[in-house]
């Protein structure tokens, strides 16, 4: 189901990494790393804990081959995944997605306040 103005429902298929029957690993268009990505349950849902088995399940393997691919294409020494549920920090988006961001040696990675980082 397609939410009014929600950009996880809105993807272009053309940005799509990898997908399956339940969900779907799309680039975070506000990247904090080269490679960033999130995994999202193809159906409208907020929390972590609306998924059925199946999407969870789903949205893991997905976790683990965006991580296996991003390995392959950017060598990163180490990944930040991660996720909010409920509204903490404001959250505008109210679609489920879990974020892969690629760690790099030397680099830190700077959160912000989608992270409740105050700048």
């Amino acid at each position: 189901m397609t939410e009014a103005h929600c950009p996880y429902c809105d993807y272009d298929e053309y940005d799509v990494i990898a997908q399956n029957e339940y969900s779907v690993v799309i680039p975070e268009p506000h990247s904090l790393s080269k490679g960033h990505c999130v995994i999202i349950p193809l159906r409208h849902v907020s929390s972590f804990f609306e998924v059925t088995d199946k999407e969870r399940k789903a949205m893991m393997s997905l976790l683990e081959q965006a991580r296996n691919e991003l390995r392959i294409r950017y060598q990163p020494t180490g990944f930040h995944i991660g996720f909010n549920d409920g509204e903490v920090f404001h959250e505008k988006v109210d679609h489920l997605h879990i974020h892969i961001i690629p760690r790099y040696e030397d680099k830190a990675l700077k959160l912000d306040e989608r992270w409740g980082i105050e700048k």
